[in-house]
């Protein structure tokens, strides 16, 4: 928990350190869930994955990191797929540039995933609530529209109390539009 409340705290002061050069932009979109789980019993590797989709809303506040193109961009989504709620908290740095009024970038940074609500968390669910992640992807930007395209990889084994050979893991694969305002 120390970890996490370090990692709000970074995330805080670096969303109101800078107000000059700063820009908000609100995010919406279509993800990819995917769980997937390995085991090892008695020897025997057995693995699945389970693919849903959904949604995503959020919002970013890009601060300009003293280079031409460069910025930090501290966010926060709410995601729902199915019967899991979550909120992903990413720190990306991104490189745009810029060709007149339509921009390219790529984005890459850390991300913690914590899970809000649903069966697959309460009493008796079986994931754990919090995963730290990498997330990457492309955009591409229009006067004040950003087109995004990203993934994010979970690190974390998600299972609670889960006996030794045993793993799930979750990734996002994610088309979203952003307005920058």
């Amino acid at each position: 928990m120390k970890k996490v409340l370090s990692f709000v705290a970074v995330a805080a002061m670096m969303l109101f350190a800078s107000k000059a050069n700063a820009q908000l932009s609100v995010h919406a979109g279509y993800q990819n869930y995917t769980l997937s789980a390995e085991a090892d019993v008695s020897g025997v590797s057995v693995s699945s994955s389970d693919s849903k989709g959904g949604f995503f809303i959020g919002a970013t506040y890009g601060i300009a990191a003293g280079m031409d193109g460069v910025s930090i961009n501290p966010g926060a989504y709410f995601s729902y797929v199915e019967d899991i709620m979550d909120l992903r908290v990413p720190i990306l740095l991104s490189y745009t540039h810029q060709l007149s009024d339509m921009g390219l970038g790529i984005f890459a940074g850390p991300q913690l995933n914590i899970g809000v609500a649903g069966d697959a968390y309460g009493e008796n669910g079986v994931l754990n609530r919090f995963d730290v992640g990498v997330t990457f992807g492309a955009m591409a930007t229009y006067e004040k529209f950003c087109f995004e395209l990203g993934y994010n990889l979970g690190l974390l084994n998600r299972y609670k109390d889960a006996p030794s050979g045993y793993s799930a893991k979750t990734s996002q694969f994610f088309l979203g539009v952003g307005y920058m305002l």
